[in-house]
C-alpha cells in the first residue's frame, strides 16, 4: 500500500491534531475489484496526542483515476460552517419526536430513513482508474475496477449526497435501494481538495413509478456532546442492505487531512462504528435527521485495523453550502437555473487551520488564548502568495475576530473566489502583522 501522506510536523514531533488520513476503498462486488474487505495499515501514521503514530481511513469505496477525464468536471468549492437547512420536500417526514427510551427511538429512527440510503457502486473501465494500486495490487489484467460506497437521497428528484472518495475516478455509477430498485447515476458535482463530498443523480422515472425517499436533513450546530447519534451505510459491502450502528456524539471541531491534500476541518467525531463501505451514509439524530456524512476511521498502524470508539462525519450544515441548489423547491433545479445546479464557487486559502483552545495555548506555549492556528499552508496558494506560514495564528479577518474556525468559515462564507481580505496574525513570537489575502478557486482534486 501507498504511504499516506504526512503533514509537516508543526512542533517538532507533533501535529497539533491535523491527522493524516489514508484513502481505504470498500470491497466491491466486482471479482476485479483491488481491494479486500479489511482496512490496511498506514506506514507513516499521522497525529495522535499521546504521541503514538495513528493512520486514518477513509470509510468507503471510491474507484481512483490516474487517467484524466474519467470524472465529469464540475466547480470546486470550498467548505464553510453555515446555519442554512435544507428545505424539506413534501415527500419528507415529519422529524421523529424522541421517546427517551434509546432503543426504541433507535429503531423508530432506522424504520423512518433506512428506505431513503442507498448503496453506489462506483466503476471502472478497463482503461480507466487503478484501484489496485493504492493498495500494491496488480491491475495488469484489466476489466476494471468496483468500489462501493453509501448515499443519501436528498430530493425526490434523484440528488444523492455521497463522498467525493467513493465516486472518484470513476466512470460509471449504479445506485442500489434497499427495496432492491436499481439506477443508473450520473455525477453531478464533487469536492476533493477542501471538502468529501460529492452529489451524483439518478432518474425516479428509470424503475418504477414508484415515488423516492427522501432524507430528512437536520441541523447539526445544535449537536451537543454526548448526544445520541446513529450510523448507516454498507459496511464491508455486506448483502442484506445496509447495516446500522449507535453511539454518541464524542467532540466536535475535529480536523483531518486525505493523502490527496483534502482538507477536512469542523468534523464531528463519533463512537458509532464506521467501517469501510460506510463512506458516504448518514450519521443521524434521534429525531431521524442526517446530521452528518460518514468519512473516516482511525487506524493502528501496528495491528492495521480500526481503532474503536473514534469515527469522523462531515458536519451536515458545512455541506449545505454545497448542496442547498440540490434540494430548494422540493429538490428542482434553484430560481433562474435553466439545467441541472453546479456547484457554487466558495473561497479557497489553503490552509489546514485548527481551533487555539486554553489547553492548546497552555501546552504549546501559544501567545494568544484563542484564534485559527495553521498547521498547514499549501504551495502555490492564497496563503502561501500572502506569505502565511506554519504556526501563524488568524486572530482578525475582515473585520471579524476569529476564535474558532467557524469564525474563519463564516468569514468564507460571505466572500467569493477574487475577493481581497486583510487579516490579522500572530507568529510564535507572539508578534502581530496585518496582510491581505485574494482568495481564489478550490483546485479540483
Amino acid at each position: 500500500m501507498k504511504k499516506s501522506t504526512r503533514i509537516k510536523d508543526l512542533f517538532g514531533g507533533i501535529m497539533l491534531g491535523i491527522i493524516a488520513c489514508l484513502i481505504l476503498i470498500a470491497c466491491g462486488s466486482d471479482q476485479n475489484a483491488g481491494a479486500g474487505n479489511s482496512p490496511q495499515a498506514t506506514q507513516n501514521g499521522g497525529f495522535s496526542s499521546s504521541g503514538n503514530n495513528t493512520g486514518f481511513v477513509t470509510a468507503g469505496g471510491g474507484a481512483t483515476s490516474g487517467a484524466s477525464g474519467n470524472v465529469a468536471a464540475s466547480t470546486s468549492a470550498s467548505g464553510g460552517t453555515v446555519q442554512a437547512v435544507a428545505q424539506a420536500p413534501s415527500n419528507q417526514t415529519v422529524p421523529l419526536n424522541p421517546t427517551g427510551y434509546l432503543n426504541q427511538d433507535v429503531r423508530n429512527v432506522i424504520k423512518t430513513v433506512r428506505p431513503s440510503v442507498v448503496e453506489v457502486i462506483a466503476e471502472t473501465s478497463s482503461t480507466g482508474g487503478n484501484i489496485g494500486s493504492i493498495f500494491g495490487g496488480d491491475n495488469s489484467g484489466g476489466g476494471g475496477e468496483t468500489g462501493i460506497g453509501t448515499g443519501s437521497i436528498i430530493s425526490p428528484d434523484g440528488y444523492i449526497l455521497t463522498n467525493n472518495h467513493v465516486v472518484e475516478g470513476a466512470n460509471k455509477f449504479t445506485v442500489v435501494l434497499p427495496d432492491g430498485r436499481q439506477y443508473d447515476a450520473t455525477l453531478i458535482g464533487r469536492e476533493g481538495k477542501v471538502n468529501d463530498i460529492a452529489v451524483i443523480k439518478i432518474d425516479p422515472n428509470q424503475n418504477s413509478n414508484k415515488t423516492l425517499p427522501v432524507m430528512k436533513l437536520g441541523d447539526s450546530s445544535k449537536l451537543e456532546i454526548g448526544e445520541a447519534v446513529v450510523a448507516i451505510g454498507n459496511a464491508l459491502g455486506l448483502e442484506g442492505g445496509p447495516s446500522v450502528t449507535q453511539g454518541i456524539v464524542s467532540a466536535m471541531g475535529r480536523s483531518i487531512q486525505e493523502p490527496n491534500g483534502a482538507q477536512l476541518t469542523a468534523l464531528i467525531q463519533t463512537d458509532a462504528a464506521i467501517n469501510p463501505g460506510n463512506s458516504g451514509g448518514p450519521l443521524l439524530n434521534l429525531r431521524g435527521e442526517q446530521i452528518g456524512i460518514n468519512t473516516a476511521a482511525p487506524v493502528d498502524p501496528s495491528q492495521g485495523v480500526v481503532a474503536n470508539g473514534i469515527g469522523f462525519a462531515i458536519n451536515i450544515n458545512q455541506v449545505m453550502t454545497y448542496i442547498q441548489p440540490f434540494v430548494n423547491s422540493n429538490g428542482a433545479p434553484a430560481q433562474g437555473q435553466a439545467t441541472q445546479p453546479a456547484f457554487a464557487e466558495k473561497p479557497f486559502m489553503g490552509i489546514l487551520p485548527q481551533t487555539v483552545t486554553a489547553g492548546l495555548a497552555a501546552q504549546y506555549k501559544l501567545p494568544v488564548k484563542q484564534g485559527a492556528l495553521i498547521g498547514r499552508v499549501d504551495p502555490n496558494t492564497p496563503a502561501q502568495q500572502a506569505g502565511w506560514q506554519v504556526g501563524d495564528i488568524i486572530i482578525k479577518m475582515d473585520g471579524t475576530d476569529i476564535k474558532t474556525i467557524d469564525d474563519l468559515a463564516g468569514v468564507l462564507a460571505r466572500h467569493k473566489p477574487g475577493d481581497t481580505v486583510s487579516a490579522t496574525l500572530v507568529n510564535r513570537q507572539g508578534q502581530q502583522r496585518t496582510t491581505n489575502i485574494t482568495f481564489s478557486k478550490s483546485p479540483n482534486s
